[in-house]
């Protein structure tokens, strides 16, 4: 058995679209959390009226007035009893064929810990993209491409007490922290095959569409992560490709200052490796990035593959 944990905050127009999609879904969860994060349009009247017009459903409304949405998670992790739990954001389109996915894969497979899968992202303009991921279960992995997203990760209700729940500290990037600290304590996870969900890109979602002028709320998650990877050697390389990067896509996007401040940040970590090749290589990546090259996580992947071989 398993829970749904939905936070929202001033969803109102695309809360509907959602719901929608939980209540399509083959198999239907224990329990499904909506929890209202200090909204101020007419949100939480929306989760009201659809629970109500469902009344087969097993909605629980919930507040939780202080804002973050990491802060409505956990609200709701608190009041959970079931086995396994599951995140989706209020923007969002669930598959409804995941639960059932999820639930043969658990039955082939019972010493999983988690359950994880790609999604699929839809842009403005229209077009969609799968997400990439690795299939494995690797901190310096996710700490490149950041393969565990919130939609992406299924999870036992005690793995994730264990690790502390969200970080209620992070504004942005708290599922990739959260999947390198469910990762260090080396879970049994089974990838899904294929893609699922419908991830909607847009200004106001929690990520957004831009890194440019979001330094300041990146930089708690990094700081965060360079803490748990303190003593992991290969962790701490791919920290340091993942900060070069972004720091090309700051500079490309024209927050050189942005970019400046975090190549500091990175060598006042002594995250930046002495091997002067390595450096070298790095500084490329972040050169490659700024000049508009895609994928240049793809190349620090490859270069961490060839050192473990070596």
């Amino acid at each position: 058995m398993f829970s749904l944990i939905i936070p929202y905050r001033n969803r109102r127009e695309l809360l509907p679209r959602t719901l929608r999609s939980v209540v399509r879904s083959s198999v239907r969860p224990a329990r499904i959390y909506l929890v209202d994060n200090g909204s101020t349009d007419a949100s939480a009247q929306v989760c009201r009226d659809f629970a109500a017009a469902h009344p087969d459903f097993p909605f629980e409304l919930l507040s939780e007035p202080t804002l973050g949405a990491s802060r409505a998670r956990n609200r709701a992790l608190q009041r959970v009893e079931t086995e396994w739990v599951y995140f989706f954001d209020s923007d969002d389109e669930l598959s409804p064929d995941y639960f059932q996915a999820v639930q043969e894969a658990l039955a082939q497979h019972p010493e999983t810990e988690m359950v994880a899968c790609a999604t699929r992202m839809v842009f403005g303009d229209g077009h969609e993209q799968v997400r990439a991921v690795q299939h494995s279960a690797s901190v310096a992995h996710q700490i490149l491409s950041g393969q565990l997203a919130t939609q992406g990760m299924f999870v036992r209700t005690a793995l994730l007490r264990r690790v502390g729940g969200w970080n209620e500290a992070l504004p942005k990037w708290n599922d990739w922290e959260l999947g390198v600290r469910l990762l260090r304590e080396k879970p049994v996870v089974l990838w899904l095959p294929g893609a699922f969900h419908r991830i909607y890109q847009h200004p106001a979602s929690i990520t957004g569409t831009k890194f440019a002028g979001t330094l300041p709320s990146l930089l708690p998650a990094l700081e965060h992560v360079a803490v748990c990877v303190e003593h992991d050697g290969e962790a701490r390389t791919a920290l340091a490709a993942r900060a070069i990067i972004l720091a090309g896509q700051l500079k490309r996007q024209g927050s050189a200052a942005e970019a400046r401040q975090l190549l500091q940040w990175t060598e006042d970590k002594a995250l930046f490796p002495k091997n002067m090749l390595r450096r070298s290589f790095l500084s490329f990546l972040s050169v490659y990035t700024t000049l508009g090259g895609r994928g240049a996580w793809r190349l620090a992947l490859y270069l961490l593959q060839r050192e473990k071989k070596a």
